[in-house]
């Protein structure tokens, strides 16, 4: 651990995050193959539960991995460190960048599904993919970077070592988050550059304190660096083949 940091609930933050992402990953996977309407609503039960749940879960998720790695870089919560701090600032305007974001997009995504395909090809098409597509995405995305890379550097080395099972299910759910999440950004949004650059930003924090082996053993490196690191390495090997951006062999 680094020195003069005090113990704090890391772990069982990073846990929160991944169960969060992962439960917001696999109702994004349930809506798309599910009923497109619930009780005579136009929108779906997974559409719905994901409106209603993924914000406050997430936002709740994140807070509460802030409030952890601010206590143990700090030694205690104050006024300052919570929201005047330069960190601070960082983490929660990531914060609200993100949350707009993924509201832009999920608004953009039902009304791209409910016009009819007459009105899709005209200009209120185009405005819709453009809110669904494009400006709702690269808000998360620059709001999602800028909070992990705030946690990443407050938090490294707040929590003792994680060994063993749990070790290897951090960075199983880092793989399925961040790395996921990285992989369809450049891919299937067609953004192969800023994703790896991304992924560049995520990765090189986590080797400011330690070296790679020790990487391996704390928490808030193994919630990023594994996925981060991964989906970075695969973009650039994949668009280096391919010459060019590439494109999902199915």
């Amino acid at each position: 651990m680094i020195g003069g940091r005090s113990a704090a609930p890391v772990l069982g933050s990073v846990r929160w995050v991944l169960g969060v992402l992962i439960f917001w990953e696999a109702l994004v996977v349930l809506g798309r193959s599910g009923p497109t309407n619930w009780w005579g609503w136009p929108i779906g039960p997974f559409d719905l539960l994901h409106l209603v749940l993924v914000l406050p879960l997430f936002t709740l998720a994140f807070g509460r991995l802030f409030l952890a790695v601010t206590q143990s870089s700090y030694g205690s919560l104050n006024t300052y460190t919570l929201t005047a701090s330069p960190l601070a600032w960082v983490f929660w305007t990531g914060l609200g960048l993100a949350l707009a974001g993924q509201g832009v997009h999920a608004a953009g995504q039902l009304l791209s599904s409910a016009v009819p395909e007459v009105v899709s090809r005209g200009e209120y098409g185009e405005m819709v993919r453009f809110f669904d597509n494009s400006l709702g995405l690269w808000l998360f995305g620059m709001g999602f970077t800028a909070m992990s890379l705030v946690i990443t550097l407050l938090g490294q080395g707040s929590a003792q070592r994680v060994i063993g099972p749990e070790r290897t299910v951090i960075i199983a759910g880092s793989l399925l988050t961040y790395g996921s999440g990285i992989l369809f950004f450049g891919v299937e949004q067609r953004q192969l550059v800023p994703a790896i650059i991304c992924a560049a930003l995520l990765v090189a924090p986590g080797l400011r304190y330690f070296s790679l082996r020790e990487v391996g053993h704390d928490p808030l490196s193994l919630l990023v660096v594994p996925g981060a690191g991964a989906a970075g390495l695969i973009l650039f090997a994949w668009g280096l083949l391919v010459g060019g951006q590439p494109t999902w062999p199915w």
